[in-house]
């Protein structure tokens, strides 16, 4: 067998990708993203970082808050652990996005509480967590999340809708830190049950 290129020990791309086209996981986060929130309205609320605004048509936006543990992160209104939101008022946002954030956390079941506390009844709370990643010791990696450990733990909502992306090939890739730049599409999009990268769910109180 030759292994070719993937014979290596180190990434091609020390930042999952960043710097080849952007990461692959972003590929299923932004497809998701881009058509959930073109339908969004009212006051909604980033966890991490304020990536995703554009997606949201103006004219929709009432308010629009992120959350950070970090002051420093670009655009924060709110420096707080999404663990602990003491700050915000119960039924406060329509809108909760957390994209790749919980792995993070040390309790991801009291985090999700706390997004569906401060969600209004009937809002919506758009999720990403990876099922493949490498261990980012800085920012204190936790956890790997199944398509059912979301299930689990969208439980506390009404209704819940939860799919997975990627397949094996993307997965390679995606630890290899080879970026969107150097796979198709069409590659990308394969969903694979068993191999999948990622998990993406929408979940309403």
């Amino acid at each position: 067998m030759k292994f070719g290129d993937f014979k290596r020990f180190e990434p091609f791309c020390e930042k999952w990708g960043e710097s080849r086209g952007g990461a692959i996981d972003r590929f299923f986060i932004d497809a998701f993203l881009r058509l959930e929130l073109k339908r969004v309205r009212g006051h909604i609320l980033e966890c991490g970082g304020q990536r995703y605004r554009t997606l949201v048509p103006p004219p929709h936006i009432v308010s629009y808050d992120v959350v950070d543990l970090n002051p420093h992160t670009p655009f924060v209104t709110i420096r707080g652990d999404i663990q602990h939101l003491g700050t915000i008022a119960t039924s406060t946002y329509d809108v909760v996005i957390c994209t790749q954030v919980l792995q993070y956390v040390d309790d991801p079941t009291r985090a999700v509480s706390e997004l569906r506390r401060v969600l209004c009844p009937g809002g919506r709370l758009l999720l990403s967590v990876p099922f493949i990643e490498k261990d980012y010791v800085r920012m204190g990696d936790n956890w790997r999340f199944t398509r059912k450990s979301v299930k689990l733990l969208l439980s506390q909502f009404r209704r819940s809708e939860v799919t997975t992306k990627g397949n094996l090939f993307s997965s390679v890739c995606y630890l290899s830190g080879l970026g969107q730049a150097d796979v198709s599409p069409t590659d990308l999009n394969r969903t694979d049950r068993n191999f999948y990268q990622l998990v993406l769910a929408k979940a309403w109180k």
